[in-house]
This record gives structure tokens, sequence and C-alpha cells, in this order.
């Protein structure tokens, strides 16, 4: 079984198995916060470093490593709070032509009293920024 296979039926398993209706939340139980190549590979140079101050009892070297560590959980933590209380409202496009690019129009909302800054939707390889201002709407719009 190649990568690519693997991926499919993994991305299947976070997928829900029927439609469902708008509006709907993002909450605590729809966000996962999954570490990139970067972040694996930022995890393996911290665990380097960690093992280097223990092993040779390098204070200075352990204060670092814990402390790039610990600013890496509330990096994580920053990105969970960024997306928990988004409401996508609608999804709506306009018809066109076959081989035309169909812009998808996303509402989007949020009640907190925080503003969300840098979302950022992604679909294949088409993607798209917005910012939603504290207890405001946004619309973001997709060319698929």
């Amino acid at each position: 079984m190649n990568v690519s296979s693997r991926w499919a039926r993994l991305q299947l398993l976070a997928r829900p198995r029927t439609p469902e209706a708008l509006p709907q939340r993002l909450d605590r139980r729809r966000i996962y916060v999954l570490p990139t190549r970067f972040g694996l590979f930022v995890a393996t140079l911290l665990a380097a470093m960690l093992l280097g101050a223990l092993n040779y009892n390098n204070n200075p070297a352990l204060l670092l490593a814990l402390l790039l560590a610990a600013a890496a959980v509330a990096s994580a933590i920053a990105a969970h709070l960024q997306l928990s209380g988004v409401q996508v409202d609608a999804i709506a496009a306009e018809p066109v032509a076959a081989g035309q690019p169909l812009r998808l129009r996303i509402d989007l909302s949020v009640r907190d009293p925080r503003a969300r800054h840098g979302l950022h939707l992604q679909l294949g390889d088409r993607q798209a920024w917005t910012d939603l201002p504290a207890q405001g709407r946004g619309e973001v719009e997709l060319d698929v």
C-alpha cells in the first residue's frame, strides 16, 4: 500500500459519514491540530537538544530546550483557539461553463469578542486568506 492511498484512507476517517446542514460551528470536537513536516522537524530538534543538554548536564541548554518546547505547545494552543468558535454560515457558487474555474463563496462568522486574524482556507492547491473582526462576519472567495 503506497503513501497516497494510506493518506486517502486516513482522510476518510476524518470526514462525516452523512452530509451536514449549515450553519456549522467549529468547536473542540471538530478541530485537530496536527504537526506538519516542519513541526516534526522542530520536535526532533528539540528532542536532540534535550538529550544533549541532559547528557552533558548543561543547564542553560536544558532551559533553552524546555522554553522552545513550551513555545511550540503554546503556538498549538493558539492555533486551536484561533479556529474555535468560527461558524460556517453558507457556501454558494454561481453556475459556470465546463472547464471554467468555479468561484466558491464561503460566509464565515464569529460570535466571540476575539477577532480572528489570518484564517487560511485551502481546497486542493487553491487557497484563500481572511480576517474576521470580533463578533463579525466575513466572506472568502475560493477559485476551484
